[in-house]
Parts: structure tokens; sequence; C-alpha cells
């Protein structure tokens, strides 16, 4: 009599438990699609920043990376290949406002310089344009043939053309004019250079997001 009892009793538990199981899940379904929609939308941005967009599209925040080569126009040997990135803020007028920083390494020597830089990329307009200016100025770490690393001031300012953009990303190249500045100390601790400046052309590739 005992195991009848027990054959007996168990499926039914077993009978009760998923029937329970499946009257719950059904209400949650019910009462969830009747919440009314601002209650909706905002368990689906539930996050540690709950007022805040996490779509880098809809943000003031921007960041990008820049590849490129530039040309020295004195004849001292100081052409380099550049890899930038750089991070900031943007609006419909600014495309980039902030920082940005690189690797450029002479192509004959193996001479390094280390940029540190404020930037800005601007059209000057709200509505999308094809060419915007873009300008730099900043402080340049420096280790040229055998010499201790040193720090002098650089700049460069140029002329960018959209390739393509989207709400995620924008392509673009930027053509520019740039300067490095040594100091007489500096000067002296450089055998092929004879001026305190060096003139260069840059042409780089980019992306920001």
């Amino acid at each position: 009599m005992m195991i009848s009892f027990k054959n007996n009793i168990i499926p039914a538990v077993k009978t009760i438990v998923l029937t329970a199981g499946m009257l719950l899940t059904t209400v949650s379904i019910s009462a969830y699609d009747n919440l009314p929609t601002d209650t909706l939308a905002h368990e689906e941005r539930e996050s540690l920043f709950p007022k805040r967009s996490l779509s880098l599209a809809k943000s003031h925040f921007t960041w990008g990376a820049e590849a490129g080569a530039s040309l020295d126009l004195t004849g001292h040997d100081m052409s380099t290949f550049d890899v930038d990135v750089l991070f900031g803020y943007k609006n419909p007028y600014i495309r980039m406002l902030g920082f940005g920083a690189g690797i450029h390494r002479t192509v004959q020597h193996g001479d390094n310089f280390i940029p540190i830089y404020a930037t800005i990329q601007t059209s000057f307009r709200k509505k999308p344009s094809i060419l915007f200016m873009s300008a730099k100025i900043g402080y340049s770490f420096n280790t040229i043939n055998d010499s201790p690393t040193f720090g002098d001031f650089v700049s460069a300012l140029g002329l960018g053309v959209n390739l393509s953009r989207s709400r995620l990303a924008s392509s673009y190249i930027i053509l520019s004019a740039g300067y490095r500045y040594f100091n007489r100390r500096h000067l002296n601790m450089i055998d092929r250079l004879d001026q305190h400046y060096v003139y260069i052309a840059q042409l780089r590739f980019g992306v920001s997001f």
C-alpha cells in the first residue's frame, strides 16, 4: 500500500509544479505586455548610466586614429611614418576638439618623435560638409641619432576631406603643413641640423567614431 501511495503522489506533485510554473510564466508575460510604453523604455535602457544613451553616435564623446607620412621640406632627412590616436568632444559644428598622441619614426635614421597635442577639426557649419579644417599644437618628445630624449614645440595646420560618413563612423584624409622647433641647446645635440626649425608636409588617413 505504501509503495502504491508513493507511486501516485510523486506524479501528482510533478503535475502541480509544472502547472504552477506555466501559470506563473503566462501571468508574467501578460503583465509585461500590459506595461506602459515609457516603463518598457526605462527597462530596456537599464544600466549603470540609465539616463544616458549607450550609443556613441548619440554621444558628444568621439575618438579616432590616423596613419600617414610626413615629408621633410628642409632636407634634413626627417621624413616620417606616423600613427596617431585622438580623443575628444564633438557636436554638429565640431567633429573633434580634444587631445592626441602619436609615434612618428623617420625613414632613414630611425629617429623617434612622440607628439602630444591639442587638436581641433571643424567645418564651421552645422550641415555636413566635404571639407574641414584641422589644427594641432603641442609638445613632442624626440630621440634623434644617439641623443637623449628631449622635448620641443610642434604644430600643424591642414585641410581635410571627408571620404565617407555614417552615424557610427567617418573616414577622411588630411593634407597639412607642419612645423617642428628645436631650441639652441637641443640643436647643438643634433649634427645634421643647422637651423631651429623643420617644415614638413603631412598626408594622413583617419577614421573617427
